[in-house]
């Protein structure tokens, strides 16, 4: 387990922090393999370059591996974001579509047993769900706009499509309009 409140967790916290405070970044468990450092800016575009350009100085170190931005892990996990717990595998995505500017992909994610009281945890969780599965770029480059809802009794008549194949619909979304 990682122990937020050990040197090392806040040795490198205020290290990125001093470079600029919208520096985070994830540390994997000790387990015998190498260890990975995972430098991120929670998907904000603009900062890819000093992520990108800080990784590229890390030391070449044998027990660890650096990477710049989260990187697509797939959607075969579950995750808890405050009391949410979001499950990948059985949420579904409705593509939103916008006449003025048909290349840019918006989508509503639907989430069983979604209530409003936990709506805000849950708009936030599903950010983290698109980053983990995506990887960071991804989520951040390819989608312009997320919303979220409760998921309809039948997803698939209300044209919700499975969320592990939004990685496939981007791909095509990109072809589609030349985007790739």
């Amino acid at each position: 387990m990682v122990d937020t409140e050990s040197a090392l967790w806040a040795q490198a916290l205020a290290q990125i922090k001093s470079i600029d405070p919208g520096l985070w970044f994830e540390l994997s468990h000790p387990d015998g393999t190498p260890r990975e450092f995972i430098l991120t800016v929670e998907g904000k575009k603009d900062m890819f370059p000093l992520v990108e350009s800080m990784i590229a100085q890390a030391p070449k170190l044998p027990d660890w591996r650096f990477y710049a931005l989260k990187p697509a892990m797939g959607f075969d996990f579950t995750t808890r974001y405050e009391e949410v717990l979001l499950e990948p595998k059985k949420m579904w995505f409705l593509p939103l579509a916008n006449e003025s500017r048909p290349a840019e992909l918006a989508l509503r994610v639907g989430i069983p047993n979604l209530t409003p009281d936990v709506h805000r945890q849950a708009s936030n969780g599903v950010l983290v769900v698109l980053d983990t599965a995506l990887g960071e770029r991804s989520a951040a480059s390819d989608i312009v706009h997320i919303e979220i809802c409760a998921l309809p009794q039948n997803p698939e008549a209300d044209g919700f499509v499975e969320l592990p194949e939004l990685a496939s619909y981007i791909g095509w979304h990109k072809r589609k309009y030349g985007t790739a």
